[in-house]
């Protein structure tokens, strides 16, 4: 299964998105992965969290290389198979930045499971996973400029009067290890997850267990028509923008206490109608189709992971590609 993945979104005089990699795991046939979730198909063309850690490793320490070319120590108190989270954008001149951070991982796939976990962390569980795993640390606006190739002005980045690479120190880090350059074309098993999921929520027996999970949710006093509205929360945003802008709460992307009476509820009536092991079961069929078709394609993206596992290996070994 994935570990949590972390889209970062920046809000400031305007917008910027942040992607990091993510840590896709195995499929066992007939099986399920350590944690007691259960594995999907197209797990089994992506890099298992072992696999992934030994490239997160090399991609950090192959940056510290470049930061310290660029004139930076930023990174030598960073242990490469511990790192940081990705690197988020600081305030700097222009004003506070108001960071807003979505995290996605298996485990949420299908939303919010454990009323235990709603109540906790409401619709943000893999955000508080994904926290949990990652060393936090703070940049300094050079710092992160180097990293990322994400310069303030959004011209041509520069650190210490030299030039950062295209992608910052950890952009150049990934094409080293890959051998290419930034990918132009999606991840195919991104797209595939995406396309498969789709395809099951178009199979009537997804849309009877909405049905079931919505009258569920009526009987507790909400009214979603489907898990998904009911994590978007339309209904809630006006109350969660006034309150971070009015700073009466801590950080931005923590729950309101409506937020987590929610994600109880909905997490309740997902036990209590069986909804997670049908929309799972139509899932799990509908990357089976999509694996048939598109055998090839997933053979050559896993045979070019394996290939970058093995780079890292040997950055880890020696310290280069």
């Amino acid at each position: 299964m994935r570990r949590a993945l972390p889209l970062v979104l920046l809000l400031a005089a305007g917008l910027g998105l942040t992607l990091c990699g993510d840590r896709p795991g195995t499929w066992p046939p007939g099986g399920s992965t350590a944690g007691g979730r259960d594995a999907q198909p197209l797990d089994a063309f992506e890099l298992t969290d072992a696999e992934q850690d030994t490239v997160t490793a090399a991609r950090w320490t192959l940056a510290a290389q470049c930061m310290r070319r660029l004139g930076f120590d930023s990174l030598a108190d960073v242990d490469p198979y511990h790192p940081p989270g990705w690197p988020q954008r600081p305030a700097d001149a222009s004003g506070t930045v108001l960071t807003l951070v979505a995290v996605s991982d298996d485990a949420h796939r299908y939303g919010v499971q454990d009323p235990e976990d709603a109540a906790a962390h409401g619709y943000r569980g893999a955000l508080a996973a994904y926290r949990a795993h990652a060393r936090a640390k703070t940049w300094t606006m050079p710092e992160y400029v180097a990293l990322t190739g994400s310069s303030a002005d959004g011209g041509p980045a520069r650190a210490h009067e030299r030039p950062v690479p295209d992608g910052g120190c950890l952009g150049q880090a990934e094409r080293r290890i890959r051998g290419t350059g930034p990918r132009t074309e999606p991840d195919p098993v991104s797209v595939l997850r995406g396309e498969s999921r789709r395809s099951a929520e178009r199979d009537p027996a997804w849309r009877r267990a909405d049905r079931t999970w919505s009258a569920c949710m009526r009987g507790a006093g909400y009214h979603y028509a489907t898990p998904a509205d009911a994590q978007r929360g339309d209904d809630r945003r006006e109350e969660e923008l006034r309150l971070r802008l009015s700073g009466g709460r801590g950080e931005a992307d923590l729950p309101t206490e409506t937020e987590k009476r929610t994600a109880v509820a909905d997490a309740r009536c997902k036990q209590r109608t069986g909804y997670l092991g049908t929309v799972r079961a139509l899932d799990v069929r509908a990357q089976e189709r999509v694996i048939a078709g598109h055998r090839a394609e997933l053979d050559r993206h896993r045979a070019r992971e394996r290939a970058a596992v093995r780079t890292a290996g040997h950055v880890l070994a020696t310290g280069t590609p």
